[in-house]
């Protein structure tokens, strides 16, 4: 199948411009089949990108992650209802974090949907831990250390799946922590460059596979690029609503072996 999806950190602190209007004025330009926000905290800003997209043909849904921490986990999920239909949606607490990121109740957000022809696709929406004030103060290898873990909670949360997975978001590192989380780009890498992060540059929202789930039976991790999903397009936009730039990819995710 084919799959159009967009990840976007809106950047939405409570305390920061809100830009919430904009974005989903922008969002609906661009009528991604798939949307993942994230650090959409407040409840109005959830409210509003509901209530606005949800009359122009996309299912939303934000986690069940209140009450648990001062913010809530800032992912927003949805997709258009003319091509997707969800069969539920699960969302799962980060068991490693540290510092600022307390605050926040961090996990992952996942659905599972189906096409009008039976074709099933899970997305999994999350935001990994950043590179806070905490890396000068103890050092970069415990953030490097607690990301990890949190992809490790990830791969171990869909070990055993059949139908295909992508995992979408900010994800905070330029290359994957795991050889088993691999991030989508061309067979060339020249072919993309690409920068999501304003200010320094880096790349940092992604769309991953798992490539497991593709490896021929009894080689569990020999030769699967050649079956795994498969990059046909990516663009990145240039806005001025967050620190982030947002990205529309286009992928090519065939059925699991």
């Amino acid at each position: 199948m084919n799959v159009n999806l967009l990840t976007y950190n809106t950047h939405g602190l409570p305390w920061s411009r809100k830009r919430t209007k904009e974005i989903c004025d922008w969002l609906l330009t661009q009528r991604p089949h798939i949307l993942c926000l994230q650090e959409v905290f407040t409840q109005d800003a959830r409210d509003y990108y509901t209530a606005a997209l949800e009359t122009q043909g996309y299912v939303i849904r934000a986690p069940d992650d209140g009450d648990c921490a001062t913010l809530s986990s800032g992912l927003l999920t949805g997709f258009l209802k003319d091509i997707y239909t969800i069969i539920t949606d699960v969302f799962c607490p980060y068991l490693s974090y540290h510092n600022v990121e307390i605050i926040a109740n961090k996990g992952f957000h996942v659905l599972y949907l189906a096409t009008s022809a039976g074709l099933r696709l899970t997305i999994i929406n999350t935001h990994t831990q950043s590179e806070t004030e905490i890396s000068f103060i103890v050092g970069k290898d415990i953030v490097d250390t607690i990301r990890l873990a949190q992809f490790q909670q990830i791969l171990d949360f869909i070990h055993s799946y059949n139908d295909p997975v992508l995992l979408c978001g900010d994800l905070n590192c330029e290359r994957s922590p795991l050889s088993e989380i691999r991030f989508i780009t061309p067979f060339k890498q020249n072919l993309l460059q690409k920068s999501t992060l304003y200010r320094t540059g880096e790349d940092l929202d992604h769309v991953a596979w798992f490539p497991r789930q593709y490896a021929p039976k009894g080689c569990e991790m020999c030769d699967f690029e050649r079956f795994g999903p498969r990059l046909k397009g990516c663009k990145v936009f240039e806005l001025p609503y967050s620190d982030h730039a947002p990205v529309l990819f286009n992928i090519y995710v065939p059925k699991v072996r």
